[in-house]
């Protein structure tokens, strides 16, 4: 195998290898920015209709379905809603209050929404056995861990990054590593030559008998 061949084998492992973890990666970012922008559009709908029917929690949760929301989601675009009425030119004062109550009861009702199962039924089963007068005392703790995973999930992100990047410079490495042992040879292979060339000219001849 020549040296240009190998090289090309290096770089057509490095485009597999990319390609194969972009087909796996690609999907997960945009069902996250699609789903972003179905909660945006569902807090804006609940803004422009806080003007002519303010909803109540079954109806928003009803519309919510429409966009493929959950109570998290709900939770996120209230809080979002509640900084845009506040940051708004005109600020409502019931507007504000009504976001900042819905957020609020999303929080208290589904305080465990958006960590792991297994931590959640956990957490639920505390929850239980405390009662409904004493359930306050965890959401500290769910917030706490809330926090947890969100910085998890994204030294998860950031590090499957540094991953590939590690490995592309790796295989950069291992190519330079062949042509640091492959090329003083083929750079050696001339010289040979030429050395026993020279050899040839210099031998000296026989000299005849008399």
């Amino acid at each position: 195998m020549s040296w240009n061949e190998f090289m090309a084998l290096v770089l057509l492992i490095e485009i597999m290898v990319v390609i194969g973890m972009l087909i796996w990666a690609i999907p997960t970012i945009i069902d996250g920015i699609i789903k972003a922008k179905r909660r945006n559009r569902f807090g804006k709908e609940v803004s422009r209709l806080f003007e002519k029917n303010k909803l109540n929690r079954i109806q928003i949760e009803v519309l919510a379905k429409e966009y493929f929301l959950n109570s998290k989601d709900i939770q996120l675009a209230a809080r979002r809603e509640f900084k845009e009425s506040l940051s708004a030119d005109d600020p409502t004062k019931e507007k504000t209050d009504y976001f900042q109550e819905l957020y609020q009861d999303y929080e208290r009702d589904e305080p465990f929404e958006g960590l792991p199962s297994d931590v959640r039924l956990h957490l639920e089963r505390v929850r239980e056995s405390l009662g409904k007068d004493k359930d306050h005392m965890l959401q500290p703790l769910a917030s706490q861990l809330q926090d947890l995973n969100d910085e998890n999930v994204r030294k998860h992100k950031k590090m499957w990054w540094v991953s590939v990047a590690s490995l592309m410079i790796g295989v950069a490495s291992l190519a330079f590593a062949a042509y640091a042992y492959y090329k003083p040879s083929a750079n050696q292979s001339p010289i040979s030559v030429e050395n026993s060339e020279h050899n040839k000219q210099i031998q000296p001849t026989a000299k005849s008998g008399g």
